[in-house]
């Protein structure tokens, strides 16, 4: 039974990083498409923050389905307690004031596994994304006329 649980919540965080991924691609190749190889710092700022802002609601809406599930099953008493336990499990902060009874236990180090991917394909896309960044700024640099 908890077997069959925990492969449905990682299947529930890989799928909605998964479509969080191919949300914000697409946006950013309308982006791309948009201003082409004339980004400014301030644009190429503003991408970074939506970016960051983005990469964060899909990790919040990865522990509220961890906590929705504690509370579902009655690990905690309520819900404020079940999204703090699963925000410290998934960021693999583990606090360690505040555990569940039992077999429930093990879906506290198997969240921190999924979250440690999940900030790897996370950290991942934005390095991908500052490069090209990086990549557009030393292009436009380089191409300017020295005055």
């Amino acid at each position: 039974m908890i077997l069959l649980l925990l492969f449905a919540l990682v299947s529930a965080c890989v799928v909605i990083h998964g479509m969080g991924m191919l949300f914000g691609l697409r946006w950013l190749g309308l982006v791309w498409k948009r201003h082409g190889d004339h980004l400014n710092l301030t644009t190429m700022f503003g991408i970074l923050v939506r970016i960051i802002y983005g990469l964060l609601l899909l990790h919040l809406l990865q522990i509220t389905v961890w906590a929705v599930c504690y509370q579902w099953n009655g690990c905690f008493a309520d819900f404020a307690t079940s999204f703090y336990y699963s925000a410290t499990s998934y960021s693999t902060v583990g606090y360690g004031d505040v555990i569940p009874e039992g077999n429930w236990r093990v879906l506290g180090s198997i969240e921190a596994v999924t979250g440690i991917l999940m900030f790897g394909w996370s950290t991942g896309v934005l390095f991908s994304v500052v490069n090209h960044l990086l990549g557009v700024l030393k292009e436009t640099r380089s191409s300017k006329p020295i005055a």
